[in-house]
């Protein structure tokens, strides 16, 4: 595959209606769980609004660079376990469905995200020139493992796996925390094939991208104790 040198690459808009198209998945799913129309939206917008601004806070972290802002997913999924957990506890309605519906839709925002990455190459994988290999006219010609594509067809097939034990199991908070912790799993491993980490055992990335998964599950496993103490029994 051959991506040409493009004056625009819609890298902007193709990663907004990514968040958008996750978000109304998460809330057709909260309206199946029976979630009020109000409390839905509500938590769609604060998600939102915390998905952008932690996505873009980590991008300068990582950056130190306010023209190299752009949006990153670990800081986007950090915004998402804020903001629905934020939403959840001022609500309080169908907690277990909503805080899964939004969960099991990160992999969704993420895998089409990485369609951007890959038509702007403004990351690539590993110097490849097998089967699927991508090349930019940004960057000379030259030949790399398709890593964007991977990313996004690796975390369509976790969403996928995460509606079906959203229908299948009657714990949600268990099939968020499957889901959390699959798609960290996920992320650390891809980036093994990243151009970037040539040279590294374990990356920064990888160790925040973990800690976010593991401080996620541990607020999952909170929010069932505390909302169990209040005769909320799992569903």
């Amino acid at each position: 595959m051959y991506i040409p040198e493009l004056k625009y690459t819609f890298y902007g808009p193709i990663v907004l209606f990514s968040i958008l198209i996750g978000i109304i998945v998460a809330c057709l799913l909260m309206h199946k769980a029976g979630v009020e129309k109000k409390n839905a939206i509500y938590t769609a917008v604060l998600t939102f609004v915390s998905i952008i601004t932690f996505s873009f806070i980590m991008s300068f972290n990582l950056t130190k660079d306010i023209r190299k802002v752009g949006f990153v997913g670990a800081g986007g999924a950090l915004g998402l376990i804020i903001g629905i957990i934020i939403s959840v506890l001022i609500h309080r309605d169908h907690i277990r469905e909503s805080i899964c519906a939004w969960i099991i839709s990160a992999p969704l925002m993420y895998g089409l995200s990485k369609i951007a990455c890959h038509i702007a190459g403004c990351c690539n994988g590993i110097p490849y020139s097998g089967h699927l290999a991508v090349s930019y006219g940004a960057k000379s010609g030259e030949s790399f493992f398709p890593v964007q594509l991977a990313e996004t067809v690796c975390f369509l097939i976790v969403f996928a796996l995460g509606l079906i034990l959203y229908f299948k199991l009657k714990d949600k908070l268990l099939t968020a925390s499957i889901i959390l912790m699959l798609s960290a799993l996920t992320k650390i491993g891809l980036e093994f094939l990243r151009e970037s980490h040539i040279g590294q055992t374990i990356s920064t990335y990888q160790i925040i991208v973990f800690s976010i998964a593991a401080g996620g599950v541990m607020a999952i496993y909170f929010i069932n104790r505390i909302t169990t103490k209040k005769g909320d029994a799992p569903v």
